[in-house]
């Protein structure tokens, strides 16, 4: 049975007629008759018989005229209640990710948001590790995250045309005694004070891990979550920090210097994460869906 066959029933039994039916259906009487002919057959029941011009419900068809409205009421009050919502409701979605990694991404945000301007997204901003911390409670439904992933219950989604990622680079002023230095290891960095980014971003452990393998644990005198904050503080003390060159762009008119790893560092991927077995709400997996799909078109 179709909620079109019953709507039809519902109607030619309130009307009592064909004729009328089929006038306030805006379909054909021959429509009207093979839809029922149809609807009895699969039931096994006769629904309505008709004397002249009067057709009348059967006790079958009385039960089904009564249960029938109320499903057809629910059902377009239901279709109204959503309808609405996606005409008048402006959508709202909240994502976690950080400006560390955010110009790597944000094309992709921005086609999105000219694709869909009923839709406000917010970006929450914490480190990478505090992200998925976030995403893997449920507090956030998606995040954007860089490389390693430290959560077990979370499910990851790359973009099918592009490979998001970024590459840590030393920090320093253009007249630090290391600016011209073609690249470095953690190893020389030793006897330097850093700037980091807070526990809560990669680069935070990477630092610490990778002067840990060389013996030594980093000077850090200064730690944000901001990376304009962090430059700042590094010109300020001429000191180092690890960040990723994909910043570059943003600091062209500062005096900096940004010297490669000669480490063996992976080039951190940039990937989008949600929580394992959780659906999502209509608003976030159109959003992941573009995000995993769409290919830039304008770098900004």
């Amino acid at each position: 049975m179709e909620f079109r066959q019953l709507r039809y029933f519902i109607e030619i039994i309130k009307t009592q007629n064909y004729s009328n039916a089929a006038k306030n259906l805006f379909v054909t009487q021959p429509t009207l008759s093979w839809n029922m002919n149809k609807l009895q057959e699969e039931l096994g029941e006769k629904l309505m018989y008709q004397v002249g011009n009067k057709v009348m419900p059967t006790t079958a068809g009385c039960i089904l005229y009564d249960k029938g409205k109320k499903i057809l009421e629910d059902l377009d009050t239901l279709t109204e209640t959503i309808e609405s919502d996606h005409i008048y409701k402006k959508k709202e979605l909240t994502i976690g990710s950080n400006s560390v990694i955010s110009p790597v991404y944000m094309p992709l945000i921005q086609q999105f948001m000219s694709v869909y301007p009923n839709f406000s997204i917010t970006i929450e901003e914490d480190g990478s590790v505090k992200t998925q911390k976030k995403v893997a409670r449920g507090e956030l439904e998606i995040g954007i995250v860089s490389f390693p992933i430290v959560e077990e219950n979370l499910d990851i989604e790359r973009n099918a045309v592009h490979t998001f990622n970024y590459d840590a680079y030393v920090l320093m002023r253009d007249d630090h005694p290391l600016s011209n230095k073609k690249e470095l290891s953690i190893k020389e960095l030793k006897k330097q004070t850093f700037a980091s980014m807070s526990k809560d971003y990669v680069l935070w452990h990477v630092l610490k891990n990778k002067a840990r393998e060389f013996g030594f644990r980093p000077d850090i005198d200064f730690m944000s979550n901001s990376h304009k904050l962090l430059v700042n503080h590094v010109i300020k003390n001429n000191i180092v920090a690890l960040i990723p060159v994909q910043l570059k762009e943003l600091y062209k008119d500062k005096p900096l210097a940004w010297v490669p790893l000669s480490d063996k560092i992976k080039p951190f991927e940039i990937v989008f994460i949600h929580k394992k077995g959780k659906p999502l709400s209509p608003e976030a997996a159109l959003c992941l869906e573009f995000l995993t799909n769409q290919k830039i078109t304008d770098k900004l």
